[in-house]
């Protein structure tokens, strides 16, 4: 996307994208809204306009009112399909796809044509349920796709090589990274407050409450505000419900799990399970959620910029592990716990201890004692905001938050 001029690419994104140009695989990138799905595509878009035809490109905007004048999905689809180039291969977008009933039919049958290169994009996770997952099992690569990082924060940011990394990141973990607010935030911060609100009542409306007619939304939005407040400890439904309930509020264990899936549906929140490291097995009891942007809990909650920093720097190391591929989890050993276990794509693991800061030494002996009780030679890290050396205590490596999550997937 662009912000005052200023190009940002979405490298990682991109590079996907590029390497799985012309391969016969249907390309679906999912995120919350507003996160740059649209963005990405036009840039895609806009870079094999160099070399390809404009005429072997369509892209098709599924929010956009114009799209649905063409019609139902058979139009749609006889639409594309009367433009194809013959003998040529052909770039077809789908932005938002769900949006039009029938999409999967659309999908299905443009896949199976060889001079079709398939994109398309959703908002929701059910775009990859039900039908469309049956239809196309084994034909499609998953990009998911999350609001920027503190990377690509930076970059967008102006003036931030006049700021130091530590402060810059501070900012980042209270203002999250959705690219149109940072870039509204320039002009002015009331409206990008106002903008971040209007993004998540369009998420509640059009991707939960129309979905699913049934909820309580004032139930619904008691337990989102729970979430958000407990960001990085861990809850169950069970222990959400009688919190409500002692509270004045009441509402079963099963509404606030469907209510909770609701949410991960829509990319608010990831769920993250518990893992027994010496039993070796995923518990099934009380899970961490993590948030898709912080900004959430700024508008919804009103908290200072000081706030629980701690949690929020473990919010972003988590979604900094899912930007590199890893699979996360929270492990558990006895009455010990480590907040990421992560494992990348050839299975090896890794283990993060997450803690703002622990220049008091008592804070520091208590960060370091689950990493140390761990008897594997897997890397161990604890990460915080403190500019030293990068010590190493029994082979335990801290590092500067900051640092790392700058320095891309190097550890």
């Amino acid at each position: 996307m662009t912000l005052k001029g200023r190009l940002i690419e979405r490298r990682p994104y991109m590079r996907i994208l590029r390497e799985l140009r012309d391969e016969h695989v249907i390309k679906v990138v999912t995120g919350m809204r507003r996160c740059g799905k649209s963005t990405l595509f036009e840039m895609f878009a806009d870079e094999l306009r160099v070399n390809v035809p404009k005429e072997q490109i369509q892209f098709f905007n599924f929010e956009d009112l114009d799209t649905f004048s063409i019609g139902d999905y058979k139009d749609i689809h006889r639409f594309i399909t009367q433009r194809l180039v013959p003998g040529a291969m052909n770039y077809i977008f789908l932005d938002e796809a769900q949006n039009i009933a029938g999409f999967e039919r659309v999908v299905d049958s443009l896949h199976i044509k060889k001079n079709v290169d398939l994109y398309i994009t959703g908002s929701n996770a059910w775009l990859l349920s039900g039908e469309l997952a049956t239809l196309l099992t084994g034909r499609y690569i998953e990009i998911s796709m999350l609001p920027f990082s503190f990377a690509e924060y930076r970059e967008a940011c102006p003036g931030a090589p006049n700021i130091s990394k530590e402060e810059s990141l501070a900012r980042f973990l209270y203002h999250g990274g959705m690219p149109q607010s940072l870039e509204i935030s320039q002009r002015s911060p009331t409206q990008a407050n106002r903008f971040v609100a209007s993004v998540l009542s369009t998420v509640l409306e059009k991707d939960i409450f129309r979905r699913h007619s049934r909820t309580d939304k004032q139930a619904f939005e008691k337990i989102l505000d729970y979430a958000l407040d407990s960001v990085g400890s861990l809850v169950s439904p069970r222990s959400i419900s009688d919190t409500l309930r002692s509270n004045g509020g009441i509402v079963d264990k099963g509404a606030v799990g469907r209510y909770l899936s609701y949410m991960e549906e829509a990319f608010l929140l990831y769920k993250v399970p518990r893992y027994d490291v010496r039993g070796k097995n995923i518990l099934r009891t009380l899970d961490k959620y993590y948030m898709a942007d912080p900004a959430f809990r700024k508008i919804r909650l009103g908290r200072g910029s000081a706030a629980d920093r701690g949690h929020l720097l473990e919010n972003a190391i988590y979604l900094e592990l899912r930007r590199r591929n890893r699979e996360v989890y929270v492990g558990k050993l006895r009455e010990a716990e480590v907040d990421f276990i992560a494992v990348d794509d050839d299975g090896y693991i890794s283990y993060y201890q997450v803690a703002y800061t622990v220049t008091d030494p008592v804070t520091l002996r208590r960060e370091l004692a689950p990493l140390r009780s761990i008897g594997d030679s897997n890397p161990k890290y604890l990460l915080t905001t403190d500019r030293d050396v990068n010590p190493v205590y029994d082979g335990i490596r801290k590092l500067n938050a900051a640092d790392w999550l700058l320095n891309g997937a190097q550890s």
